[in-house]
């Protein structure tokens, strides 16, 4: 079986390798902007909205048909693609002849592939990239096996860039798919390379079947006790931990004058914290699905919606909402777990591996009982306890939901077969 595996190293450029990079990176932008303008004012037309701000919301509201007939007005990647001679001859714009083409072109397809999105309603209508915002600040190299090339501890990248040093951590295996250079906020470039891999899949998948519960207090709790402490993983909570030492220094930020030295300076350790509290939850998620890919041949998950779980309660200048800072509250917690990343984790590994993963319906599972079935909401009086109020099961309350999902799941392929 074929699948596809990434391998990310950071870059340490030269000063004159970092000045080229951002220089290529702000030429993508250009292209990406003007490009999206020139969507902009087929809509505006179409629409005869002028205000961008209303314009962006009228977008924005349009049902799926309204949206696919605006998609078909617009630009595909090939016709955008034939605009960057002309706009290379403009005098405004003749420094985008210094960026690589191909690098260019991407940016475009890009912006078409975001309008695919749109139309179909998985998020809203593409916005301008900037420069002040670090993961804009991209360029993809689409044909690596001729763009692209890894000799030791040296990557070769094109446009003048010649080698490029970076921290080789593990060797890149398998067939190159594309290249992708990030900047991230504390300032540090990244190379992300997609590779394509032939994975020998085992006739038996070994380990058991597993349900996870995802919760607060603990991050994960199986139905098995083969991980973590008696399967469960209590998370790192790295945001919550940081919480004071990050409002400190976002203080001090908000005391700084807008675009000053200092201002930049303390941005720059606002960004770094950010960056910390971001590689200890990666860190984690890591180590806790590669363990629990490893031990099991069948993973299931609930189906989390985390961003309507996450959204704000505090509604607008008519309809004031409730328990604000409480939700507030609730929301940074959810966001702390990293439930959507966790899921995706474990989906892709158990596919290395061989394994089953699924999902199911996560509703009333932390008050079904495991083992009849009855579903009340007194059978969980506490946060940890559940006591069936019809056939006297007791069980720590995460175990018996853990339990509740995998046997959800083995219900529906039943039912399927």
């Amino acid at each position: 079986m074929k699948v596809e595996k990434a391998y990310k190293f950071k870059l340490e450029p030269t000063p004159e390798q970092a000045e080229k990079l951002s220089q290529m990176a702000g030429c993508g932008r250009v292209v990406f902007n003007d490009s999206l303008e020139l969507m902009l004012n087929i809509a505006r037309k179409q629409s005869g909205i002028t205000d961008k701000k209303a314009l962006y919301k009228h977008l924005n509201d349009l049902p799926y048909v309204e949206r696919k007939a605006i998609g078909k007005l617009l630009p595909n990647s090939a016709s955008l693609n034939k605009q960057l001679p002309t706009w290379k001859k403009q005098d405004n714009r003749q420094w985008l002849g210094q960026a690589f083409a191909q690098c260019l072109q991407q940016r475009q397809r890009d912006l078409v592939s975001a309008i695919g999105e749109w139309i179909k309603g998985k998020r809203g209508f593409p916005v301008f990239r900037t420069r002040k915002l670090a993961h804009h600040s991209t360029m993809r190299f689409p044909n690596p096996k001729l763009q692209i090339a890894i000799e030791r501890n040296h990557i070769k990248l094109p446009n003048g860039l010649g080698m490029v040093k970076y921290r080789n951590s593990r060797d890149v295996v398998g067939e190159l798919r594309n290249a992708t250079v990030s900047l991230n906020a504390v300032g540090e470039w990244h190379v992300s390379i997609m590779c394509l891999l032939d994975v020998e899949l085992p006739e038996h998948v070994q380990g058991e079947m597993t349900g996870i519960d995802m919760g607060i207090a603990k991050n994960m709790t199986l139905s098995t006790d083969c991980c973590g402490d008696e399967g469960v993983f209590e998370g790192v909570h790295s945001f919550r931990a940081h919480q004071e030492k990050l409002a400190v220094e976002q203080r001090k930020l908000s005391r700084k004058v807008l675009g000053s030295e200092n201002w930049k300076k303390q941005k720059q350790k606002v960004s770094k914290l950010h960056q910390r509290i971001a590689n200890i939850r990666s860190d984690y998620q890591h180590k806790a699905t590669s363990e629990i890919s490893k031990n099991h041949a069948m993973v299931i998950c609930e189906a989390l919606k985390v961003a309507n779980m996450s959204k704000s309660a505090k509604g607008d200048s008519e309809n004031h909402g409730k328990n604000v800072a409480a939700k507030s509250g609730l929301n940074k917690s959810i966001l702390d777990q990293g439930w959507h990343e966790l899921r995706r984790q474990l989906e892709y590994k158990m596919k290395w591996k061989g394994g089953v993963y699924g999902e199911v319906n996560p509703r009333n599972s932390s008050r079904e009982c495991a083992e009849c079935g009855h579903i009340e909401k007194d059978n969980r009086k506490t946060q940890a306890e559940f006591i069936c109020q019809s056939c006297g099961h007791s069980d720590n309350a995460d175990k018996n939901a853990a339990r509740v999902i995998l046997m959800r799941y083995l219900r529906e392929l039943e039912l399927a077969a």
